[in-house]
């Protein structure tokens, strides 16, 4: 899943717009520019002329579905591909329908990297990490096209991922003797062959335990199982009086960081907004009782106005009716819950099962049609569907996307968005929408659709750094096996 080159049908790709603060309450033409440019050139390189539908409640949504469908009508020539029998499908959705998703701690390898280390470009800063071997690059890169390992291991959770990189190690290991047997010149020749692929296996070993190493420290020191156990239970489950008991409780536990108690705050306050007795004032004021700064006790107040029940269209919670609750909790007794840690499902889940089974509604996510043939087609479910997220993705969410690409061999899904966010550029982006922090709106002038298309390719476009080469090979795996070995065994038995 290569984050930044669509034209290989992956899961994701990003423009890298941090923001999109100035398209929310007035409009920054620069923003819309980037962010509209950038979607032409994702289609260009699919080669795609899709139907265009978007979030009817978002008017940025709105504004960025007219501007791509009035370009691709204007610029008829660019866009002449062959039109297949099903059209392709381009989804403009806004993060405030969702704004759960990308608040939540995550359990898998790839978003438990970005969420406690930072992933940026597909690149990783571990020059914090406590420990660090000074052969260690200060940068790591986490591609699944050149690191085989990551790709296998992208998905699955923590306590899969400890017992694979214990599994990696222990062949590492293997191999390290075996080049330690050395009789012949014909022995010699062999690990000539495969020094290459012994050099790589050596720098991925070292990566990925390094990584794990400093994962599960990071989980044992903020203790991320316990609050985020009741993350995932304020997430999918309706139980006030349970989920008071428990927050309370977490609030005045100093083991809990400050950022994982607002966290826990900001979900109560989406889920319980509209709940008679909730006690909103009460726990933020208990957030601030144990050490939160103002700006971050604001956030409730900001995350309500911004994300709560008035703004949002969709049925986040699965709670807005009698029969969408019993769904919900059918669903729940039919598939069972096998990790309480990653039982959330993004609700962008649902909007994707509407889509394939041609049933999204109309009237929320309406059409932006060409001919009456498009307007046809617009009722047959599409097989190649391209999400855009504006507000930013999630690796979460790509996740999703990805399992959905796995069971439907027949259908393709890419998503998209103005940026890959984790809890802390989610609240970063909240903290802008602050009033005394609008955006004003822009008075330059828009860049030429050449070079927006130009400047959009380039956006999704990097060069990998390489991991430097190891010189002392036999002493990598004693160190490795010395710094770590403790930590995976550990990791292993927490989550299976």
């Amino acid at each position: 899943m290569n984050q930044h080159d669509p034209c290989t049908w992956q899961e994701l790709f990003s423009l890298n717009v941090p923001s999109v603060v100035g398209l929310v309450s007035v409009l920054d033409q620069s923003i819309m520019d980037r962010v509209h440019h950038g979607i032409i050139a994702s289609l260009l390189a699919l080669k795609k002329r899709p139907q265009v539908r978007y979030q009817r409640s978002s008017e940025m949504a709105l504004r960025l579905a007219e501007q791509v469908f009035g370009t691709m009508e204007t610029e008829g020539e660019l866009f002449g591909f062959r039109k297949p029998e099903i059209a392709p499908l381009l989804l403009l959705l806004d993060r405030r329908d969702d704004p759960v998703t990308p608040l939540l701690n995550q359990w898998t390898y790839q978003a438990m990297v970005h969420e406690l280390l930072g992933v940026n470009n597909n690149r990783v800063d571990i020059s914090t990490v406590p420990d660090l071997p000074k052969d260690m690059p200060k940068e790591v890169v986490l591609s699944p096209e050149q690191d085989t390992f990551f790709a296998q291991n992208m998905f699955l959770n923590y306590g899969e991922l400890a017992e694979n990189v214990k599994l990696m190690m222990d062949q590492f290991q293997a191999k390290t003797k075996q080049s330690k047997d050395i009789s012949s010149i014909a022995d010699m020749q062999k690990f000539v062959d495969a020094y290459p692929e012994f050099r790589k296996m050596s720098g991925d070993v070292t990566k990925h335990v390094t990584l794990l190493g400093e994962i599960n420290r990071l989980v044992d020191q903020e203790s991320l199982m316990e609050s985020s156990q009741l993350e995932q239970e304020l997430a999918c489950t309706e139980d006030h009086n349970s989920a008071v008991s428990e927050l309370e409780n977490l609030l005045r536990k100093p083991s809990i960081s400050i950022s994982n108690k607002l966290r826990l705050v900001l979900l109560y306050a989406l889920r319980y907004e509209k709940e008679s007795n909730n006690m909103i004032c009460r726990f933020t004021d208990l957030l601030g009782q144990a050490g939160a700064s103002e700006e971050q006790t604001k956030l409730v107040a900001l995350m309500l106005e911004h994300y709560g029940m008035a703004q949002r269209s969709g049925d986040l919670f699965s709670n807005k009716s009698w029969l969408a609750v019993q769904k919900k909790n059918l669903q729940r007794s039919v598939k069972g819950v096998q990790n309480v840690y990653t039982q959330h499902s993004p609700y962008l889940a649902q909007l994707l099962e509407a889509v394939q089974k041609g049933t999204l509604s109309e009237s929320n996510y309406p059409s932006l049609a060409a001919d009456s043939a498009t307007a046809a087609a617009k009722k047959r479910a599409p097989t190649e569907i391209i999400v855009f997220m504006l507000g930013g993705a999630t690796y979460e969410e790509a996740r999703c996307v990805a399992e959905m690409n796995a069971a439907n061999p027949g259908v393709r899904i890419l998503l998209g968005g103005t940026c890959v966010h984790n809890c802390d550029s989610f609240l970063q982006e909240l903290s802008l929408m602050d009033g005394t922090a609008a955006t004003s709106r822009s008075t330059g002038g828009g860049q030429s659709l050449q070079e927006g298309v130009a400047n959009g390719i380039a956006a999704m476009g990097f060069a990998s750094p390489a991991i430097p080469d190891r010189k002392q090979l036999g002493a990598l795996a004693s160190s490795v096996t010395s710094r770590v070995q403790a930590g995976v065994s550990a990791a292993a038995s927490k989550l299976q």
